[in-house]
Protein backbone atom coordinates (compact mmCIF):
# COMPACT_ATOMS: atom_id res chain seq x y z
CA UNK A 1 0.00 0.00 0.00
CA UNK A 2 1.24 3.56 -0.48
CA UNK A 3 2.38 5.88 2.08
CA UNK A 4 -0.57 8.18 0.37
CA UNK A 5 -3.16 5.49 1.05
CA UNK A 6 -2.04 4.76 4.56
CA UNK A 7 -2.16 8.42 5.21
CA UNK A 8 -5.45 8.24 3.96
CA UNK A 9 -6.88 5.27 5.71
CA UNK A 10 -5.15 6.56 9.58
CA UNK A 11 -7.08 9.86 8.90
CA UNK A 12 -10.06 7.75 8.22
CA UNK A 13 -9.26 5.65 11.87
CA UNK A 14 -8.88 9.09 13.72
CA UNK A 15 -11.97 10.48 12.27
CA UNK A 16 -14.21 8.07 13.32
CA UNK A 17 -12.82 7.69 16.56
CA UNK A 18 -12.88 11.39 17.45
CA UNK A 19 -16.60 11.33 16.45
CA UNK A 20 -17.18 8.14 18.38
CA UNK A 21 -15.89 10.05 21.56
CA UNK A 22 -17.79 13.05 20.87
CA UNK A 23 -20.80 10.68 19.99
CA UNK A 24 -20.50 8.80 23.37
CA UNK A 25 -19.83 12.38 25.70
CA UNK A 26 -22.73 13.83 24.54
CA UNK A 27 -24.97 10.55 25.09
CA UNK A 28 -23.82 10.82 28.37
CA UNK A 29 -24.37 14.73 28.75
CA UNK A 30 -21.33 15.37 29.73
CA UNK A 31 -18.84 18.51 28.91
CA UNK A 32 -15.77 18.48 26.98
CA UNK A 33 -14.41 20.06 29.71
CA UNK A 34 -15.80 17.07 32.38
CA UNK A 35 -14.24 14.49 29.83
CA UNK A 36 -10.97 15.98 29.76
CA UNK A 37 -11.12 16.45 33.81
CA UNK A 38 -12.41 12.31 34.49
CA UNK A 39 -9.75 11.55 31.92
CA UNK A 40 -6.97 13.30 32.80
CA UNK A 41 -5.95 14.80 29.20
CA UNK A 42 -5.90 18.36 28.43
CA UNK A 43 -9.22 20.03 26.59
CA UNK A 44 -7.10 21.10 23.67
CA UNK A 45 -5.90 17.37 23.36
CA UNK A 46 -9.53 16.34 23.34
CA UNK A 47 -10.87 18.66 21.25
CA UNK A 48 -7.83 17.69 18.87
CA UNK A 49 -9.05 13.72 18.79
CA UNK A 50 -12.90 15.02 18.65
CA UNK A 51 -12.10 16.44 15.36
CA UNK A 52 -10.35 13.75 14.17
CA UNK A 53 -7.12 15.58 13.64
CA UNK A 54 -5.28 13.55 16.27
CA UNK A 55 -3.45 10.70 16.19
CA UNK A 56 -4.60 8.76 19.81
CA UNK A 57 -2.68 6.72 22.23
CA UNK A 58 -4.37 3.94 23.63
CA UNK A 59 -3.61 4.78 26.78
CA UNK A 60 -5.02 8.06 26.08
CA UNK A 61 -7.90 6.23 24.39
CA UNK A 62 -8.31 3.92 27.55
CA UNK A 63 -8.19 7.36 29.98
CA UNK A 64 -11.32 8.25 28.02
CA UNK A 65 -13.29 4.87 27.84
CA UNK A 66 -12.83 4.81 31.48
CA UNK A 67 -14.42 8.55 32.19
CA UNK A 68 -17.20 7.11 29.57
CA UNK A 69 -17.28 4.26 31.67
CA UNK A 70 -17.54 2.10 28.84
CA UNK A 71 -15.28 -0.67 27.19
CA UNK A 72 -11.94 0.66 25.08
CA UNK A 73 -13.35 -1.29 21.43
CA UNK A 74 -16.58 0.64 22.17
CA UNK A 75 -14.00 4.22 20.80
CA UNK A 76 -12.28 1.92 17.90
CA UNK A 77 -15.88 1.96 15.42
CA UNK A 78 -15.63 0.91 12.02
CA UNK A 79 -16.48 3.27 10.04
CA UNK A 80 -19.60 2.57 7.51
CA UNK A 81 -18.79 0.54 4.64
CA UNK A 82 -18.71 2.39 1.16
CA UNK A 83 -20.09 -0.54 -0.37
CA UNK A 84 -21.98 -3.64 0.78
CA UNK A 85 -19.83 -6.44 2.52
CA UNK A 86 -20.65 -9.65 1.74
CA UNK A 87 -20.07 -12.63 4.17
CA UNK A 88 -21.03 -16.25 2.73
CA UNK A 89 -22.74 -18.08 4.42
CA UNK A 90 -20.78 -21.33 5.82
CA UNK A 91 -21.81 -24.99 5.30
CA UNK A 92 -24.58 -26.96 7.42
CA UNK A 93 -22.60 -28.05 10.44
CA UNK A 94 -23.34 -31.69 11.85
CA UNK A 95 -23.86 -30.46 15.48
CA UNK A 96 -25.54 -27.60 16.92
CA UNK A 97 -23.32 -24.05 16.31
CA UNK A 98 -23.48 -20.56 16.70
CA UNK A 99 -21.80 -17.73 14.86
CA UNK A 100 -21.46 -14.27 15.98
CA UNK A 101 -22.16 -12.29 13.00
CA UNK A 102 -21.61 -8.12 13.24
CA UNK A 103 -20.82 -6.79 16.87
CA UNK A 104 -22.48 -3.66 17.57
CA UNK A 105 -20.93 -0.90 19.83
CA UNK A 106 -22.29 1.36 22.08
CA UNK A 107 -23.70 4.90 21.03
CA UNK A 108 -26.26 3.32 18.77
CA UNK A 109 -29.70 2.81 18.38
CA UNK A 110 -30.78 -0.85 16.77
CA UNK A 111 -34.00 -1.37 15.67
CA UNK A 112 -34.27 -5.02 14.00
CA UNK A 113 -36.58 -5.69 11.29
CA UNK A 114 -38.20 -8.62 8.87
CA UNK A 115 -38.23 -8.45 5.46
CA UNK A 116 -40.14 -10.75 3.45
CA UNK A 117 -40.58 -10.69 -0.40
CA UNK A 118 -43.19 -13.09 -2.09
CA UNK A 119 -41.97 -12.67 -6.01
CA UNK A 120 -38.28 -12.20 -7.57
CA UNK A 121 -38.33 -9.02 -9.06
CA UNK A 122 -40.17 -7.45 -6.39
CA UNK A 123 -38.21 -4.55 -4.67
CA UNK A 124 -38.16 -2.39 -1.87
CA UNK A 125 -36.97 0.99 -2.25
CA UNK A 126 -35.35 3.27 0.80
CA UNK A 127 -34.36 6.50 1.06
CA UNK A 128 -30.75 7.89 2.64
CA UNK A 129 -31.29 7.33 6.55
CA UNK A 130 -29.36 9.28 9.06
CA UNK A 131 -25.81 9.38 8.12
CA UNK A 132 -23.55 6.93 9.80
CA UNK A 133 -26.56 4.40 9.45
CA UNK A 134 -25.52 0.90 8.69
CA UNK A 135 -27.48 -1.79 7.77
CA UNK A 136 -26.62 -6.00 8.75
CA UNK A 137 -28.83 -8.13 6.54
CA UNK A 138 -28.72 -11.93 7.13
CA UNK A 139 -30.23 -14.14 4.22
CA UNK A 140 -32.48 -16.72 5.58
CA UNK A 141 -34.15 -17.64 2.67
CA UNK A 142 -34.10 -17.11 -1.53
CA UNK A 143 -31.81 -14.43 -2.67
CA UNK A 144 -31.35 -10.68 -2.48
CA UNK A 145 -29.75 -7.85 -4.54
CA UNK A 146 -29.29 -5.59 -1.79
CA UNK A 147 -27.12 -2.22 -1.04
CA UNK A 148 -26.64 1.32 -2.23
CA UNK A 149 -27.98 1.90 -5.36
CA UNK A 150 -24.97 2.13 -7.47
CA UNK A 151 -22.82 -0.49 -5.61
CA UNK A 152 -25.58 -3.35 -5.03
CA UNK A 153 -24.50 -7.34 -4.31
CA UNK A 154 -26.44 -10.25 -4.65
CA UNK A 155 -26.85 -12.62 -1.42
CA UNK A 156 -28.57 -15.79 -1.07
CA UNK A 157 -29.28 -17.98 2.18
CA UNK A 158 -27.10 -18.16 4.61
CA UNK A 159 -25.27 -14.54 3.21
CA UNK A 160 -24.67 -12.06 5.84
CA UNK A 161 -24.03 -8.42 4.40
CA UNK A 162 -23.30 -5.32 5.58
CA UNK A 163 -23.58 -1.80 4.06
CA UNK A 164 -23.89 2.07 5.17
CA UNK A 165 -27.21 2.81 4.59
CA UNK A 166 -27.06 6.75 4.79
CA UNK A 167 -27.44 6.72 1.15
CA UNK A 168 -30.39 5.69 -1.50
CA UNK A 169 -30.47 1.71 -0.77
CA UNK A 170 -32.46 -1.10 -2.00
CA UNK A 171 -33.51 -4.85 -1.32
CA UNK A 172 -34.58 -6.73 -4.74
CA UNK A 173 -35.48 -10.03 -4.50
CA UNK A 174 -33.46 -12.22 -6.93
CA UNK A 175 -35.86 -15.49 -6.66
CA UNK A 176 -39.37 -16.23 -5.41
CA UNK A 177 -39.79 -16.09 -1.52
CA UNK A 178 -37.27 -14.34 0.01
CA UNK A 179 -37.02 -14.07 4.11
CA UNK A 180 -34.67 -12.33 5.74
CA UNK A 181 -33.30 -10.41 8.90
CA UNK A 182 -32.24 -6.80 8.90
CA UNK A 183 -30.51 -4.95 11.65
CA UNK A 184 -30.03 -1.50 11.27
CA UNK A 185 -27.70 0.42 13.46
CA UNK A 186 -27.41 4.58 13.35
CA UNK A 187 -25.73 6.89 15.84
CA UNK A 188 -27.38 8.29 18.95
CA UNK A 189 -26.48 11.80 18.39
CA UNK A 190 -28.61 11.51 14.87
CA UNK A 191 -31.70 12.40 16.42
Amino acid sequence: MSDLADSTKLDSAAAAIGAQIRRMREARGMSAAELARQSGISKATLSTLESGAGNPRIDTLSAIAVALRLPLGDLIVATAPSRATLRPGTSEPDYSKQELLQRVGAGVYVEVWRIRIRKAGNRIDSPAHTVGTVEHLHVAKGGLRVGAVDTPCDAAAGDFVVFGADVPHFYEATTDNVEAVLVMTYPVSGW
